[in-house]
């Protein structure tokens, strides 16, 4: 009840009590960094002259979340070009409305990884 009484008066007054502080984390127990990379992609747009489609997305596992932002003032196809573990490739199209951002998830398995985005939805 004392410490309770302290931190209302010193608080009051605009002191800083620096010994009650909880302790700074220290190197220690900071959180682990993230082994993902990002990895990004762009599309040049037919209107207007100069903007783009931009994509970014990381390594998943077996999932892969893409993200977009297409500036363009029309609809882009982008393909997700996939690989196996043997080396064989693949193609999941996202078409995305001009004037638009947001995100779309893809489910690749274990054996996949995205290699590129690329413009259109063929190899």
């Amino acid at each position: 009840m004392k410490i309770g009484k302290t931190l209302m008066a010193a608080s009051a007054l605009g002191i800083a009590l620096a010994g009650i502080a909880a302790p700074a984390a220290s190197a220690d127990t900071a959180a682990p960094v993230s082994a993902q990379s990002k990895h990004t992609a762009s599309i040049k747009c037919t209107k207007p002259s100069g903007k783009k489609a931009n994509y970014s997305w990381g390594d998943g596992a077996t999932n892969v979340t893409v993200y977009f932002n297409n500036h363009c003032s029309h609809k882009v196809s982008a393909g997700i070009v996939l690989k196996d573990t043997n080396g064989a490739m693949s193609v999941q199209c996202m078409t995305t409305n001009g004037g638009t951002k947001g995100k779309k998830k893809f489910h690749i398995g274990l054996d996949h990884s995205v290699v590129r985005i690329q413009k259109g939805c063929k190899l």
